[in-house]
This record gives structure tokens, C-alpha cells and sequence, in this order.
């Protein structure tokens, strides 16, 4: 029977009818696999992004074991397999060209985070919670840098969330910080020193559906009604600030908003009779202010399950009986004491 062949680059034939002599050395076979090692995948941009923001990353607190110490830029970031370099947090995209995702094990990383991470074009979710990383105005600058070498057009729009929980970062949010941020869905940003006012530009981001800022050192929250009533709002934690002034009443207009927390802060005056009236709310946290009056009475009909606490307050009438009431009510001491003599319902 004839057998077919064809001829290798040194002129050599190949027999397919029968096993192939190939040995691992062989020039061919080297070649091919120099080739695939040769070819880069990952965007030179992101590569730069992601050694800048290592470099920003004080080398003390690279631990042997953790993801940043497999990060050896002489392979590429998302070349496959990655057995001993990149070994973990980043994800990149299906043609492994961009990295979607940069998500760090809480390893106790410290240092400033670098604006020169906007550079991460493609960037999904950045999530470096439980950390070290401080500094003030981060975000300001973290998310306000374009790079001048970039295509004006750039712009940071498919971030969906951002978190950055349990570090120390301080300073204020600012509006600059997010503009570009229009598909941002998820902040979670408590465990930090963030301070001064909460603007109403915040809540009216337009792809916003979840907010941690709690067990930070806010001062006051604005808000505004979301445009044409619609907004994706679902849950809100500011608890555990320094929030004062009355409970806001405009978030009662976010039509989706299901869980509220305000608790521990120093609020007076009222509960609003708009939060007992909305339909959408299943959880609400108010305890530990110094909310005066009585609680609106539609959180105790029979047709309202509304879980949470309003304790730990100074209202009136607040029946024991139900779970919402609490802990029980502050002495009327420490009330007389908050408001400079009895307080008013």
C-alpha cells in the first residue's frame, strides 16, 4: 500500500503511514512552540496599568503566598496556563487581549492607589477590599485621570462595581470622582475614614442599585428625587456615621429601594411618614439615633412586613411587642440631655 508523505523543512519526508519519528527536540516542533510563546496577548496599556499599580503596592506587604508576588511581568498577564505567574487576581477577557477584572485576595496590602489604574480600559469590577491601601482623595484622582496619551474619547463607562471595603482610605467623595462611571452598579466602600457630605449627585447615578458607605465618618447626606421618578436603587447602608440632621425624606422617592440602613448615627426630629407608606421597603434600620415622636403607624398593620430595628431611639409609643421596636427606647434622661431640655414630638 503507498504511502503518503509530505516534506519537512529540511526536506526530509514525513511517512503518515506510520508512527511519527518526531522527537520533543526537534527544530520544528521548538520553533512552533517558541512561536506561541513569543506572541504577546494582553494590550500593552493594561500591562502598564497593572505595573504601575504593583509598583504603588510597598513590596513589605507582598506576602511570598499572596496574588501580587505571582505577578512576573517577563510573561504575559494572560497567556494560559498560568501555573506559576498570575496565578490570581485578574480576569481577563475572552480573547484574552483586556483584563475585566482586578480582584486582590485580602493579603493586608498597603500603599496609595495609582490613577494610572484608569488605564484599565476594559475593567468590569475592582474589588481590593480588606486591605491597607490609604490615602486622601483617592477616588478623586483615582477615577478624574486620563491619561494625555489616550484617545479623547476615553472614557471609564463599563465599571459595574467598585469595592474597596475595610481599608483607610479617607477624604470626601466628590462628583468629579464618578462622572464617567455611568454603569456603575455596585459601591462598596465602608470600613474606611471617608468624611464630609454625601451630595445629591451620588444616589442619582444613573446604574446605581447598591451603596455600603457604612462605618465611615460621613457628616450629612443630601439627596435629591431621582429624574422621572426612575432610579435602580435597591439597598442603602449608611450606618455607623456621623450623619446628622433629620432622617431624609427623598429617599422614599427611589421607587425600587427595598433595604434602608441610617442606624447609629446622630439624627433627630421624626421618622418621616413617607418611609411607613413605602410599599417597596422591606428592611429599615434606624436604631441608635435620636428620632423623636411616634414611629408611623403603617409599619404596625397587618398588611406591612417590614423587618429591621427602630431602637435604641427616643420615640414614643413604640410597642414593645413588635420585633421593629427593638431594643428598647434610650432613658429619657440621655433624650432631655440631646435636645437641651424635653424633646418635642
Amino acid at each position: 500500500m503507498m504511502t503518503r508523505q509530505i516534506m519537512d523543512e529540511r526536506g526530509e519526508g514525513l511517512d503518515f503511514g506510520k508512527p511519527s519519528k518526531l522527537k520533543c527536540g526537534d527544530d520544528s516542533i521548538r520553533k512552533f512552540t517558541d512561536n506561541l510563546v513569543a506572541v504577546a496577548l494582553t494590550s500593552p496599556q493594561d500591562i502598564s496599568a497593572l505595573q504601575a499599580f504593583k509598583a504603588s503596592v510597598k513590596p513589605s506587604s507582598i506576602q511570598p503566598w499572596s496574588c501580587l508576588a505571582s505577578w512576573d511581568f517577563t510573561t504575559d498577564p494572560c497567556a494560559f496556563p498560568r501555573r506559576t505567574h498570575f496565578t490570581c487576581g485578574i480576569t481577563c477577557s475572552p480573547d484574552s487581549t483586556r483584563i475585566t477584572q482586578l480582584t486582590l485576595d485580602p493579603a493586608g496590602y498597603s500603599g496609595q492607589l495609582t490613577p494610572l489604574i484608569s488605564q484599565l480600559a476594559s475593567l468590569t469590577i475592582l474589588d481590593l477590599a480588606d486591605n491597607s491601601f490609604y490615602g486622601p482623595y483617592p477616588l478623586l484622582h483615582l477615577f478624574a485621570y486620563q491619561p494625555p496619551d489616550l484617545d479623547s474619547a476615553f472614557q471609564l463607562v463599563l465599571w459595574r462595581e467598585l469595592a474597596l471595603k475595610a481599608n483607610s482610605l479617607s477624604g470626601s467623595l466628590s462628583k468629579s470622582s464618578f462622572d464617567r462611571l455611568t454603569q456603575l452598579e455596585v459601591v462598596e466602600l465602608s470600613e474606611n475614614s471617608f468624611t464630609g457630605t454625601l451630595e445629591p449627585w451620588f444616589f442619582l447615578l444613573p446604574a446605581l442599585q447598591q451603596v455600603d458607605l457604612s462605618n465611615n465618618s460621613l457628616a450629612r447626606v443630601e439627596i435629591s428625587k431621582p429624574s422621572n421618578a426612575t432610579s435602580d436603587l435597591v439597598a442603602v447602608d449608611l450606618g455607623f456615621n456621623k450623619i446628622e440632621g433629620n432622617a431624609p425624606l427623598q429617599f422614599a422617592d427611589y421607587p425600587l429601594l427595598s433595604s434602608l440602613s441610617l442606624r447609629y448615627n446622630r439624627l433627630r426630629g421624626t421618622i418621616p411618614l413617607e418611609y411607613g407608606r413605602k410599599k417597596s421597603l422591606r428592611r429599615l434600620f434606624l436604631d441608635g439615633n435620636f428620632l423623636i415622636g411616634k414611629p408611623p403607624p403603617a409599619f404596625f398593620a397587618s398588611d406591612k412586613s417590614v423587618s429591621g430595628s427602630l431602637g435604641d431611639n427616643c420615640l414614643e409609643a413604640c410597642p414593645g411587642s413588635f420585633q421593629l421596636c427593638m431594643p428598647s427606647q434610650k432613658p429619657s434622661s440621655v433624650c432631655k440631655q440631646a435636645y437641651g431640655g424635653k424633646p418635642r414630638s
